[in-house]
């Protein structure tokens, strides 16, 4: 049944693609040529320092499927979730005018510092803008941040391995395929197209093992079922975040690009064509300014699309590892706007799956709203009723995919962070080993509550401040070089304000729960112990006043480094043009 394209998700899709075409295009290319002046001749850190092991020169499209898969995870789908409850329109609205003037701006900017400060991470180049005690209150922060990411993601990924029977066994084809491929790639030297091949058949086959096996059924380990399988992922993470980035990590997120970007794919093409398929918008444009158990359209809209539109968590893996790994300058436009941009669409198709499945999933929180309406929009033109079961497994390892790609990172950053903060009498923190053991034991006690969407707007306030932070170290560095600093000034004052402003919110919002003003954000099997759920909640408002404090004194001590700069009271030595 064939239906107008103002009722379907079409129009809409079409003018998202528009839009990043023409941040792309233009926007970013003059950023990159009138801005940064990028030269090919320039050498890189990736071979000053080449070591086989956090430097070395990566071609341009393995680096691009690495970094979207690094810094694409739950937020662009998850986050459009929350964000819909304000209605379709003002999500949209977000995801596209977000991407367009700040989301590409600080991931291609802040692989660019690195590349013109010798491989310095983000902790260096805020000590060379702001001095050591600013480095101590960034590390200090992103090891909160890095917390409260990792109980986000450790429960989300294990309420998906719960509720998807079968997704757990495509999960460990899909890690062992990367293995396999980082062998292939690093240690024989293998083409890169057979690689690339052999990793789409074996992801493939893997989808369909899960799909046929179906195993373990939902809540297999009883009610503790989702903690359980929160240990087996921090077991997996573990794994990750000691190994060497070419024997896990790296050709983890090679392989996991391929079934990412396949699934993003599938659900615009079934956007575009949804007039064909009869399928129609369900969700309200517009539901209001306000939204129970959620909060106010401002600040909460801008935070919970964490990724989807900015994301502070992209400056750190720009800084920490992909600016590390460029090979020529010009490349950083196709990998860090690029990889962004793809981000956006992925965002933009996440939301289109949200617009045409019934609004009581949204309405009661029902996590599988993203698998039903993904699968209604590929299977009408992939095989009708006969594919929804395959499609359905791959949507659920879709969400798996993303996270628990970054994750593996986010887990690695914090013992990296860890090591280079804590010394003295308190080195011991910093080990290898337990810095990791600590970092996700942490995680997992957070993650009892239940009350992910809680915990995502913790998540998203100091993920976005983050990138508010980024920008304006990016700001700092551009009026240094006496070059324009308006493109991420600007950005950076807007997502500065919302961010604080969400903190404040969510801390507000704890505080009412530890105080007893308002009900005890918990869910089963944490209710049946009321003061482990109190002591929970209490936690977390310290946590908040603990976020925002820290974000207020970083946002303010680089905003005058910035002005400084601007005023040409601070000598440009740390870039060279």
């Amino acid at each position: 049944m064939q239906v107008g394209y103002l009722e379907t998700p079409s129009l809409w899709i079409i003018g998202a693609l528009i839009a990043y075409a023409v941040a792309y295009y233009f926007y970013a290319k003059w950023v990159d040529e009138h801005i940064w002046e990028v030269s090919e001749s320039r050498t890189t850190p990736a071979h000053m320092y080449l070591d086989g092991v956090e430097y070395f020169p990566v071609s341009r499209y393995v680096l691009y499927g690495f970094q979207f898969k690094s810094i694409a995870a739950l937020g662009p789908i998850l986050g459009p979730f929350i964000a819909v409850a304000y209605g379709w329109i003002p999500a949209l609205l977000w995801i596209i005018i977000g991407n367009f003037f700040i989301g590409w701006v600080q991931d291609y900017s802040t692989i660019m510092l690195t590349a013109r400060n010798e491989g310095r991470s983000m902790g260096p180049l805020v000590y060379n803008a702001i001095g050591e005690r600013g480095r101590k209150i960034l590390l200090g922060y992103l090891l909160f941040y890095l917390l409260i990411i990792s109980a986000v993601f450790i429960y989300l990924v294990s309420l998906f391995w719960n509720v998807f029977p079968g997704s757990f066994i495509a999960t460990i084809g899909i890690i062992i395929t990367g293995l396999i491929a980082g062998e292939l790639l690093y240690k024989y030297k293998t083409n890169i197209f057979g690689v690339t091949a052999f990793a789409i058949i074996l992801t493939l086959i893997s989808v369909g093992i899960g799909t046929a096996v179906a195993w373990p059924p939902k809540n297999v380990f009883g009610p503790w079922s989702l903690q359980v399988w929160s240990v087996i992922f921090a077991i997996i993470l573990f794994i990750g975040a000691i190994a060497p980035l070419p024997k896990f990590i790296t050709p983890m997120n090679f392989v996991a690009v391929f079934p990412a970007i396949g699934g993003v794919i599938l659900i615009i093409l079934g956007a575009l064509f949804s007039p064909l398929g009869g399928i129609k918008v369900l969700q309200p444009g517009f539901k209001g300014w306000y939204i129970e158990n959620v909060g106010p359209l401002f600040p909460i809209l801008f935070i919970s699309i964490a990724c989807g539109a900015i994301s502070g968590w992209h400056s750190l893996v720009s800084t920490s590892t992909t600016g590390k790994q460029l090979d020529v300058e010009t490349d950083a436009r196709p990998v860090g706007a690029g990889a962004m941009l793809t981000e956006g669409l992925l965002a933009t198709s996440a939301l289109a799956a949200y617009m045409v499945v019934s609004p009581s999933l949204i309405a009661k929180g029902k996590i599988a709203a993203f698998v039903n309406g993904a699968t209604l929009l590929s299977s009408f033109y992939l095989g009708g009723k006969a594919s929804m079961a395959y499609l359905s497994t791959f949507f659920a390892i879709f969400l798996v995919i993303y996270a628990i790609t970054v994750q593996a990172l986010v887990t690695r950053y914090w013992r990296v962070f860890s090591t280079e903060l804590f010394k003295g009498p308190w080195s011991w923190l910093g080990d290898k080993y337990i810095a990791t053991f600590v970092g996700l034991l942490l995680p997992i006690i957070f993650a009892l509550t239940g009350s992910w969407i809680n915990l995502w707007i913790y998540f998203g306030g100091s993920n976005q401040l983050l990138a508010g932070m980024a920008l304006i170290l990016v700001a700092f560095y551009v009026a240094k070089m006496r070059k324009p600093s308006w493109y991420a000034a600007w950005p950076a004052g807007f997502m500065t304000i919302v961010t604080l402003a969400a903190l404040l919110w969510e801390t507000y919002s704890f505080g009412l729960s530890t105080f007893g003003l308002a009900p005890i954000k918990a869910k089963p099997p944490l209710t049946q112990y009321p003061a482990a759920a109190w002591s929970l909640n209490a936690l977390f408002f310290i946590i908040g006043i603990i976020l925002f404090v820290l974000g207020l004194y970083m946002s303010y001590a680089l905003w005058s480094a910035y002005m400084k700069a601007r005023k040409g009271e601070i000598e440009a030595k740390e870039i060279s043009t």
